[in-house]
C-alpha cells in the first residue's frame, strides 16, 4: 500500500501540469476547437500513425485536410519562443494563433515542409470566430500535447 501511494504521488510530480494550466479554459477550447476547428483539423492521433500517413504514403492513407490538433500544439510549444517562461509563452503562441487564424499564409507556418505541402492554405477565419474563443482554442492547443518530447519526426525535417 505504502508503494502505491509513493508511486501515484511520484507519477503526479512527473506529469503534474504547469500552474497556468486552468481546466474550464482548456474545456471551453476544446468546444470551440469541436465547433470551429474539427471540421478540418482531426483533434488528436497517434504520431507514429501520422509519421507513415505523411512518409510511407504521401497523405493517401488517411488524406487529411489540415494538420492535427496534437501536432500544431508541438509545433506551438516548439517553433514559438522560449518556454522558459510559460505564461508568457502562452501570450506569445495566442498571438500566433490570432494571426495566423484571420490573416493565414503558409509563408507563417509551424509545420514541417514534409506535411504543410499536403495542404492548402486555410481560409480566414476574421468574423467566424471571436478573440475569446480564439484565446480559449490557443490555450487548449498549447496544453493538447502536454510537454513531453513526441518523437524524433517532430525534430528531423530531413526525414521528409
Amino acid at each position: 500500500m505504502r508503494f502505491l501511494a509513493l508511486f501515484s504521488i511520484i507519477f503526479s510530480f512527473i506529469y503534474a501540469l504547469p500552474e497556468q494550466f486552468d481546466r474550464q479554459k482548456y474545456e471551453k477550447g476544446e468546444k470551440v476547437f469541436e465547433q470551429k476547428c474539427a471540421e478540418c483539423h482531426v483533434k488528436y492521433m497517434d504520431i507514429q500513425l501520422l509519421m507513415k500517413n505523411f512518409i510511407d504514403e504521401d497523405n493517401k492513407l488517411l488524406n487529411l485536410k489540415a494538420p492535427t490538433g496534437n501536432e500544431i500544439s508541438f509545433r506551438l510549444k516548439s517553433q514559438i519562443g522560449s518556454m522558459q517562461d510559460i505564461e508568457f509563452h502562452i501570450i506569445e503562441t495566442t498571438d500566433f494563433v490570432k494571426d495566423y487564424l484571420y490573416y493565414p499564409n503558409k509563408a507563417k507556418t509551424i509545420c514541417l515542409e514534409g506535411i504543410i505541402k499536403h495542404f492548402d492554405t486555410m481560409p480566414s477565419l476574421k468574423g467566424k470566430i471571436s478573440l475569446n474563443e480564439i484565446d480559449d482554442v490557443a490555450f487548449f492547443l498549447y496544453f493538447l500535447e502536454g510537454f513531453n518530447d513526441v518523437n524524433e519526426f517532430y525534430h528531423d525535417e530531413s526525414k521528409f
